[in-house]
């Protein structure tokens, strides 16, 4: 193999990385690949339900607090998350590219993917804050009414001073599970939630003898804890053991240009990822101009769904590191049972986690509000869950797998059909023209899911069926 760097000179070649030949027994390659699902997405699913038990638990103390103040925070959540879940999206690569040197047994590129991404992560992160800083202009422009504008515009202020330690969190955690090295990754998650339910009750009910600031404190807390994170897990991998092995501290210069493949891998997941946040974004706006009641009841169930989401991600990144790993070292038989057990695993599991969802749904809603006319309203979508769960967390393994198998911008345009194309109008007309309300919005949801896990599942079918071509480095 001929390494073709991007300045014209010729590398000496190198051997092609080794092709693990295919096991003679079908079964066990199955429980292999099932056992190493479980056994990377257990810490990363931990880790992933703790970025989101951090939000319920905002939501349940909000709630309890004052109905109005969590529909202020479920709005200006709304920007946030949708630019954070596409900053995630932006660095989707340095997971998938590590992943690949991993397979290829070349650490010191492993280590090159984080030094070319931090700087990137924080440039992301700047201009994300920037735009979650005027998130007011969005809420009056969307029909907001004028007292939501006001207060969710003042918390997303708050807010967006989390964004750049977001984006450093996320580009540490991602080049560690590259590497099949999560633990750090939970561990920093779990401290981070102990210290987050203190601090959150505190600021939120004035507890502790801290100052009582309703959501403003909700809002506080959760930018305050992401800085721990992010220069917690920062610390660790720059004091890591073995980082002379990957270059940990070899310095950032050339990064935009090393960055290159990551960035063009994550330019497509990014825009896959935005497109699907902005379109729930989307209708947690249309459930704002039905009223703070709607608007609550929305902000719960999406609550639930995002937490149980969580558990798929997990799946889904561990089914993307899976992938790229034998991606990386050109065996496609096994990255294709790889993305298949990953998606099906994840679809059975979702499956399993709405079932006490949907049988006991007043009592999921009493965790979050005592107000008997938000409860009814969440009530009356939480019973939707069996439906959503599985296809939704069927088609983020299928895209991540995707992603594992080095496929760019075909899932972004299933995204961008089933998410804006589908869900948005679908969400509205059920809404607004049949009249439906909150569970309108959430059968808007479902047409579009069923749809993504269709298209990106036979999309997968065809990418693994392929040749997988020879690594070529651009430098």
């Amino acid at each position: 193999m001929t390494i073709a760097p991007q300045d014209g000179t010729v590398a000496p070649p190198l051997p092609d990385p080794p092709v693990s030949p295919t096991p003679l027994y079908p079964n066990n390659r199955f429980k292999r690949h099932l056992s190493e699902l479980f056994r990377l997405a257990l810490p990363v699913t931990i880790a992933r339900l703790g970025m989101l038990i951090m939000s319920v638990v905002d939501t349940i103390v909000v709630g309890n607090y004052d109905s109005a103040g969590l529909a202020y925070l479920n709005v200006a959540h709304a920007p946030f998350t949708s630019l954070m879940v596409t900053g995630i999206g932006l660095l989707t690569g340095v997971m998938i590219i590590t992943s690949h040197a991993k397979g290829r047994g070349d650490l010191m590129a492993a280590g090159a993917v984080w030094r070319n991404a931090m700087p990137y992560c924080l440039l992301i992160g700047i201009l994300f804050t920037i735009l979650t800083w005027q998130s007011d202009w969005l809420f009056a422009a969307t029909g907001q009414p004028a007292e939501i504008t006001k207060n969710a515009g003042e918390l997303a202020v708050i807010l967006s001073i989390g964004m750049p330690a977001a984006m450093i969190y996320i580009t540490c955690a991602f080049f560690l599970e590259g590497l099949q090295r999560p633990l750090p990754g939970m561990v920093m998650m779990i401290g981070a939630n102990l210290i987050n339910l203190v601090l959150d009750y505190g600021l939120v009910y004035g507890a502790f003898g801290l100052p009582e600031l309703g959501a403003e404190g909700a809002a506080w807390t959760s930018s305050v804890i992401r800085w721990f994170m992010a220069l917690s897990l920062l610390g660790y991998v720059l004091l890591m053991k073995n980082h002379h092995l990957y270059g940990i501290r070899n310095g950032f210069s050339g990064w935009w240009r090393g960055s290159r493949e990551a960035r063009h891998l994550g330019y497509a997941a990014g825009a896959s990822q935005g497109m699907e946040t902005s379109a729930f974004a989307a209708m947690q706006l249309f459930a704002g101009r039905l009223g703070v009641v709607a608007a609550a009841s929305y902000g719960i169930a999406m609550t639930m769904l995002a937490l149980m989401f969580m558990v798929a991600l997990g799946l889904a990144s561990a089914t993307s590191v899976r992938v790229g790993i034998a991606y990386g070292r050109r065996d496609r038989p096994d990255m294709a049972l790889a993305g298949w057990i990953g998606l099906l695993t994840t679809m059975a599991v979702m499956l399993c986690l709405s079932i006490p969802i949907y049988l006991f749904p007043s009592a999921v809603s009493h965790l979050f509000t005592q107000d008997l006319s938000v409860i009814a309203t969440t009530v009356s979508v939480l019973v939707l869950m069996p439906i959503i769960f599985p296809t939704d967390g069927g088609q983020n393994a299928a895209i991540s797998a995707l992603r594992g198998a080095g496929d760019k911008w075909a899932p972004t345009i299933l995204h961008l059909v089933s998410y804006i194309f589908v869900m948005i109008p679908a969400g509205y007309y059920l809404t607004f023209v049949m009249e439906m309300g909150v569970p309108g919005l959430f059968w808007g949801i479902v047409i579009a899911s069923l749809v993504a896990v269709c298209g990106l599942a036979i999309r997968f079918k065809i990418v693994s069926g392929r040749e997988i071509p020879a690594y070529v480095r651009h430098t």
